[in-house]
């Protein structure tokens, strides 16, 4: 088979690797899609992303048995087969027809790579991608045998290969996959406000299986802010869901669209480590107890620590972008029992999300007593007695209040807007658990 690996054509400034994904399936139209093209997520600490760290791939071959409509391009619809038979390619030919297409779509400020091979690459390329740093040693062996290009410094070959190395079948977590259908703009329209209504997306958000389209304010989640091709990416764990609703989604329409499997909303990123062995740029999942109360720095972040089984300690944050979510960990005690999701760096856990398991006991300080004079005593000193300043008179100190709290046991998360493509949204976590 063909196997087709592209990353880092895009940058802050414009483009989109996606779009460079339907203008390689144009380009090479002699072939069949084998399978979905795979949008496939990396590990989203790494320094230069640009914004998701996300690279494309696909399979073309001689399609056989049935076909299923999984995009269309200007009214030209786009097909895939599900099984298929090698078909024979010059790969000169090949790489060089894909290096037009990079050449003319790809950013300046971008390193594009793209890997081409006739096998899918190592699994453990795939893990090494989304959890960590692959090196140039682990690339080297893993591409051995296949065709690779890059550009202007070709850091885009490490994600291009990485998810050749991705199957969508095993997984870090209980999902293994989801979709996205991806809708583009008409090119005179990039970078102009992207007319789609809260209340059309509201409509498609309550599908089943849907995920990531809208924030509980209203404010809209599955629209980019950059000025790329991307109208609005419909994410869910059904592909028939979001094939048969999408157009529900307006008013604005895309000139384009097209269905990928993905490694979105798998939580593959994250991995289960001691402290001591946290480095920058883990994604770590972690059981522990709350070590001291949350407070609030300047700008509205929250800071607190925790610890686990060991005694070891960290500072955890949930930070002013993850909004109404910092109102959950204000409420943490001491004692509080937690499972713990987030990105490692300078010595801190960047909060993705949080499990509350169990609650410490909950106290309030109960009202001064009144004295026989009828004045309200006041406090003699911490853990003494309470005395009343117009008599003399002394009085035990009353026993704390226990109380309920009205946080509730479960998983918590910050608004759509403000989560990581790669995290498990907490609508699915409860359907797997």
């Amino acid at each position: 088979m063909l196997h087709i690996g592209i990353d880092d054509t895009d940058s802050i400034h414009g483009g989109c690797t996606t779009w460079v994904a339907t203008e390689v399936i144009k380009e090479l139209s002699e072939f069949d899609l084998i399978g979905h093209p795979r949008l496939v997520r990396l590990n989203p600490n790494v320094p230069w992303k640009t914004r998701g760290n996300g690279a494309v791939s696909f399979t073309f071959g001689k399609g056989i048995g049935p076909k299923k409509k999984i995009g269309e391009f200007q009214g030209v619809e786009i097909f895939n087969f599900e099984k298929g038979i090698e078909m024979n390619y010059d790969t000169d030919s090949i790489l060089s027809r894909l290096k037009n297409i990079i050449t003319k779509h790809s950013h300046p400020d971008s390193q594009p790579g793209i890997v081409i091979s006739d096998l899918f690459l190592p699994e453990g390329l795939y893990w090494q991608g989304v959890t960590g740093i692959v090196s140039k040693e682990i690339l080297e062996d893993a591409i051995e045998g296949a065709t690779v290009l890059g550009f202007r410094g070709s850091r885009g070959v490490y994600g291009a290969a990485c998810s050749l190395a991705w199957s969508g079948n095993t997984n870090n977590g209980a999902i293994s996959h989801t979709w996205e259908l991806i809708g583009y703009r008409e090119e005179k329209k990039w970078g102009t406000f992207r007319e789609i209504s809260s209340e059309s997306v509201k409509q498609v958000s309550d599908k089943e299986g849907v995920f990531s389209c809208i924030d509980l304010d209203g404010k809209i989640a599955m629209v980019p802010n950059s000025p790329c091709p991307v109208l609005w990416g419909f994410r869910g764990t059904d592909d028939s869901t979001l094939i048969h609703n999408f157009n529900y989604l307006g008013p604005e329409k895309p000139i384009r669209w097209l269905l990928y499997k993905t490694n979105q909303a798998t939580d593959d990123h994250l991995c289960s480590k001691e402290i001591s062995e946290f480095i920058d740029g883990d994604s770590v999942w972690m059981e522990a107890s709350v070590s001291s109360k949350p407070i609030v720095i300047e700008g509205g972040h929250r800071f607190f620590s925790v610890k686990n089984s060991s005694n070891e300690s960290i500072e955890c944050a949930a930070f002013e972008p993850t909004k109404s979510f910092r109102h959950i960990i204000d409420k943490l005690e001491v004692g509080d029992s937690v499972i713990i999701c987030g990105s490692f760096k300078k010595e801190t856990i960047n909060l993705e999300k949080i499990k509350i398991e169990s609650l410490a006991p909950r106290y309030r300080k109960p009202s001064n007593p009144l004295c026989k004079c009828g004045k309200r005593t006041h406090s003699s000193g911490k853990n003494s007695y309470y005395r009343c300043k117009d008599c003399g008179e002394k009085y035990e100190r009353p026993e704390m209040i226990e109380v309920v709290s009205d946080l509730k046991l479960g998983w918590y998360e910050p608004p759509a807007s403000s989560r990581r493509h790669l995290s498990t949204p907490v609508s699915l976590i409860s359907k797997h658990e």
